[in-house]
């Protein structure tokens, strides 16, 4: 799913305004949200071509607070998902996002599959604004994030924000993952860097490190990332035999004109492999409308190139956001 959700490890766990509580007391709750997404699309993928094909995909989560003195609380998340995609089937439910860990109001500590929560790649992903389109900006952010063997922690000190996360693997000679960020938010203006460092499957090196900027004023957000990696694979829609290294830059832009908001992002990868080198770009324009605080539907147009790729490759989805 591409849908990035950077919801606070500081915040409430239950930040939906839709969210059901189905338990309370003075010192613990229980609740429950979800959503429904719906999609129209049409691919031509590396020469591949789909017809335009209707796919659903929904997801419940369950959040949990357990107050254990008057600043520290702990709380518990996981997500059970199911449906087809565009790019994807699987109707078989599946646990997804699972995680545990403790809160204060400045900071909290979490384990499990915490990249929903904070992760250190998320202060140079500024850039990544579309609804389906396919993220190029920081090549892809942190490459274990997703296996739910990590832990992260984060802490606020006025406009500075600072994430460490530790991605483990139980392979004797494979290192873990290792990354931090810092973000300076004020007014307007935003600026993170990011450095995470590690192995692959593979036992190769993996890097990646950048910095990403934005600006938001009078409905218009704009932002742009460059970073540096080793050991990555993929690259929107073009992957690589083996492993590549190279740099990345991405750019993005958006204007909100009350609940209906416009945007494009176009990313370049320059990169070298044993067998595959050059640049990969991948462009995206949008459109989104909020019905309904909860309801969005959006309008979506991508392409993509690669040097080392016989074709072009585009993606026209439209869609459907249902949160509870």
């Amino acid at each position: 799913m591409k849908k990035t959700l950077l919801a606070a490890l500081i915040a409430t766990a239950t930040t939906s305004a839709f969210a059901g509580e189905i338990y309370s007391s003075d010192t613990s709750k229980v609740s429950m949200k979800g959503e429904v997404d719906a999609y129209l699309a049409t691919t031509d993928i590396n020469g591949t071509k789909s017809d335009a094909d209707i796919n659903v995909w929904a997801k419940v989560q369950m959040d949990a607070e357990q107050k254990i003195n008057d600043q520290l609380t702990s709380f518990a998340s996981f997500e059970i998902e199911a449906g087809s995609y565009y790019g994807d089937t699987d109707t078989a439910a599946n646990f997804d996002d699972v995680h545990v860990g403790v809160k204060t109001d400045t900071w909290g500590i979490a384990v499990g599959e915490v990249g929903d929560l904070a992760e250190s790649a998320d202060a140079i992903q500024k850039d990544d604004i579309t609804n389906e389109g396919n993220y190029m900006g920081s090549a892809g952010g942190n490459h274990r994030e997703s296996k739910g063997n990590g832990i992260v922690a984060k802490t606020k000190f006025g406009p500075m924000t600072f994430v460490a996360d530790i991605n483990t693997t139980n392979e004797k000679n494979l290192d873990s993952t290792y990354g931090i960020s810092a973000d300076y938010a004020q007014d307007i203006f935003s600026i993170g860097a990011s450095f995470i460092q590690g192995e692959t499957d593979s036992d190769e090196e993996y890097e990646l490190y950048g910095v990403s900027a934005s600006a938001e004023f009078s409905g218009v957000y704009l932002a742009a990332t460059y970073a540096e990696f080793k050991g990555a694979d993929s690259f929107g829609f073009y992957g690589v035999t083996g492993l590549a290294d190279g740099e990345t830059m991405g750019l993005a832009a958006s204007y909100q004109i009350e609940s209906a908001r416009i945007y494009t992002t176009y990313a370049v990868a320059d990169i070298e492999s044993n067998t595959e080198n050059g640049d990969t770009t991948n462009w995206v324009i949008g459109a989104d409308y909020a019905l309904a605080s909860n309801i969005t539907a959006f309008a979506e147009y991508q392409q993509g190139d690669a040097d080392w790729a016989t074709d072009d490759s585009m993606t026209v989805v439209t869609g459907v956001y249902y949160s509870f």
